[in-house]
């Protein structure tokens, strides 16, 4: 029996982002009942070519990539903005050649996207979700959301979440004391990542030697972090940008995860986290609400609430964060990469 074609369309790495991320893992890992196939939309310039002389070649490699390959189904990755645009051209000449397409959206500032587009640029997101035959969702609030803004049939809305790879961190169980607590970040040292929260928190703590601070990742304001560090002697550290084993150790020396975004679709972080039994502050946007439960996954905060955070930061009692580790370590396994090419391989039957 010959298998279902599935091109998947999307950027591949380098660089390295949600996106890619995500694709990059079903090249490498997925094993599926469908042949999957890739097509890389920002591949490696042979030559400098400005961006829009760029893109009318990746369109047209597409268009001939298409006529090759032959896929019966076209999974396209995107988020907002100049990223959108591109992908609806993706669509419009998928469509155009008879293809069955999934539309599948990342970005957790779509909808602000959406909100401060001009009238063009909403009918031309409207016209290519109403194009897709079906539109993924990172979480039940987003098909929701989308359900309620979009003059489109809310049949064509599938949620996937995103997902881990759980047994990872199977051995990892945070030893929780009265006396320390270890609080982990993981992502870009950027402003909307919530930086510049990260360092008020740690000013308001710095007399609290039992609360330690952890930066993964590199980013625009590393240097800021680094200065502030110095200058008021606060419980900061930065570990750089880690992978593998060096990655997963900071997740084991670790007992909560912070995540004070700004903007976000659904944070691989914070799923690894909870797979690794940590306790998760973070903020109410996004898809973060539907997988962080507040109260029982951590607790939940609005952008910017400081005050809020080290209030938490300083009252979890280790009972509180051993109950909410054992959820956590429970709730993970619906997010495990099993459990994602499940859910993609249905939705491949269903088209």
């Amino acid at each position: 029996m010959t298998k279902t074609k599935v091109l998947q369309v999307g950027p591949l790495p380098p660089p390295i982002g949600g996106i890619s991320t995500f694709i990059d893992n079903l090249r490498k890992y997925a094993d599926m009942d469908v042949e999957l196939d890739y097509f890389n939309i920002f591949p490696k310039k042979d030559k400098p070519l400005n961006k829009k002389v760029f893109n009318l070649v990746v369109l047209f490699k597409y268009f001939f990539y298409l006529l090759w390959k032959k896929p019966d189904i076209v999974h396209i990755h995107t988020a907002g903005y100049r990223a959108f645009t591109k992908s609806s051209y993706f669509v419009k000449i998928s469509k155009w050649l008879n293809k069955k397409v999934i539309l599948h959206v990342h970005s957790g500032r779509f909808m602000e996207y959406y909100d401060e587009a001009g009238a063009s640029t909403k009918k031309m997101v409207i016209d290519t979700f109403e194009a897709s035959d079906r539109v993924v969702c990172l979480s039940e609030s987003w098909k929701q959301r989308f359900t309620e803004t979009f003059p489109v049939d809310s049949a064509k809305y599938e949620v996937i979440p995103n997902a881990i790879f759980a047994e990872e961190f199977e051995e990892i169980r945070p030893a929780f004391s009265y006396d320390s607590k270890t609080v982990l970040y993981v992502g870009k040292l950027s402003e909307n990542k919530g930086i510049y929260d990260i360092v008020e928190m740690a000013k308001k703590l710095k007399d609290d030697d039992s609360i330690q601070f952890r930066l993964m990742g590199d980013g625009p304001l590393k240097s800021y972090v680094e200065h502030e560090a110095n200058q008021h002697d606060l419980n900061i550290e930065l570990l750089g940008s880690l992978s593998g084993k060096a990655k997963i150790r900071q997740f084991d020396q670790a007992d909560i995860f912070l995540l004070p975004s700004y903007f976000e679709g659904l944070s691989i972080t914070v799923l690894e986290a909870m797979a690794a039994g940590l306790v998760v502050l973070t903020t109410k946007v996004g898809a973060l609400p539907d997988v962080v439960e507040d109260g029982r996954a951590g607790h939940l905060f609005e952008p910017g609430d400081v005050d809020g955070f080290t209030r938490q930061l300083s009252s979890l009692s280790q009972e509180e964060m051993e109950r909410i580790s054992s959820y956590n370590i429970e709730e993970a396994k619906e997010y495990s990469f099993d459990r994602l090419l499940e859910r993609l391989e249905r939705l491949y039957r269903v088209l």
